[in-house]
């Protein structure tokens, strides 16, 4: 007899239900049964297909219904949880967290772990006292990054250090490499020069993404780096400010504003550098999707960043805009078959440390796994 598995997440934007599918994929089909449950959302025939589980559910709660005590969801979710018998219940982000943890209190569950994603998510005294009172045993929680972890171990005093631990994101490369447009291709999606240099980056146009750092380091190098370009794929409540100072810097034809690209890493080999500047990063999804393009990397000395990039790229103080515009100069001046060793690199590094075979062994070795398996 299968034991069953569920995935409890808030909703199904894209990056998520990709985390969703990394989880599902750890599962033996002839030995589990995995249903995948979207906390807020209606039912999407276009996510159902993208979803890998045996089961997906849409519990279709409202944004309003999941901000209060969520008296609704925990109900559902209980008479889920006894029909089904969870062995491992694995929750992403806080809400789907406590829900479970309630109905883990009416319910026996072998194992919970909650995922959290973004850093400062145990700060609220309210939270750390709502966990001191329903940790359980058999509750383990877990962080996207090293850095994730080791804030939830400062802010949740209640637990023991070793129920809180690191389970990276990865990527899935067989999947993600095929769907990348080829350079030529990308380009003339994008419409950028064929013989232009690209620096690129991917991201919500929002304070901690800090493109704005970017903006000023690229009008800074533009001088002595006549064929250099600089494109913006995203989109936010700072795009006009941004636009309004690459004008100031008279670069408006040369700072490309994308706007939301859906599946914006597709396009990444239009670039010849991809460059993070972030001020707050918990983990830095993006930084695995340009290194499987085989990019040479810049990215921000913060958080979870210095994890994933490693010594394959370089790595800036935040807001420093002249380290950063010497960074891109530098790659900038690399002969061609230099950025492609850096890419090559970058590239087997991420196979290395955040492909689906090397996330399956990390969670198989968690001591609380291997009791679930062993039973």
């Amino acid at each position: 007899m299968r034991k069953n598995i569920l995935i409890l997440g808030h909703d199904y934007v894209t990056q998520f239900v990709d985390i969703y599918n990394q989880y599902t994929r750890l599962f033996d089909k002839e030995k589990y049964e995995v249903t995948v449950a979207y906390l807020t959302g209606e039912p999407s025939e276009e996510v159902k297909k993208r979803t890998l589980a045996e089961n997906i559910l849409f519990l279709n709660n409202s944004k309003k219904s999941v901000r209060s005590l969520k008296i609704n969801a925990i109900k559902n979710l209980l008479a889920l949880t006894r029909a089904k018998k969870f062995q491992i219940v694995i929750c992403h982000r806080y809400k789907p967290s406590y829900i479970m943890m309630w109905v883990s209190t009416f319910c026996k569950i072998p194992l919970l772990i909650s995922v959290m994603h973004e850093l400062h998510t145990m700060t609220s005294l309210h939270r750390q006292l709502l966990i001191a009172c329903l940790a359980r045993k058999n509750m383990v929680f877990a962080g996207v990054s090293n850095a994730v972890r080791d804030d939830m171990r400062k802010n949740l005093w209640c637990l023991p250090k070793d129920r809180i631990v690191t389970l990276y994101n990865t990527i899935d490369v067989d999947l993600t490499e095929p769907q990348l447009l080829s350079r030529d291709e990308a380009r003339e999606t994008l419409r950028l020069p064929a013989d232009a240099f690209i620096f690129g980056t991917i991201g919500r146009l929002v304070h901690n993404k800090d493109q704005q750092s970017l903006i000023h380091a690229f009008s800074r190098i533009k001088p002595y780096c006549k064929k250099a370009k600089l494109i913006i794929i995203g989109s936010g409540h700072l795009e006009s400010p941004l636009k309004q100072q690459a004008a100031s810097y008279n670069l408006s034809d040369e700072i490309i504003f994308t706007g939301f690209l859906s599946s914006g890493f597709r396009y990444m080999k239009a670039f010849d550098c991809f460059v993070l500047p972030s001020i707050q990063e918990a983990f830095g999804r993006v930084l695995l999707e340009a290194m499987i393009a085989k990019l040479p990397i810049i990215a921000t000395c913060v958080h979870g960043i210095p994890e994933v990039v490693a010594d394959i790229g370089t790595l800036i103080k935040p807001r420093d805009v002249a380290g950063i515009a010497l960074a891109m100069q530098k790659i900038y001046a690399l002969p061609p078959e230099d950025r492609e060793k850096s890419g090559d690199k970058a590239y087997q590094h991420a196979l290395n440390n955040f492909s689906i075979p090397t996330f399956h062994e990390q969670f198989w070795q968690l001591p609380w796994v291997r009791r679930i398996a062993a039973t």
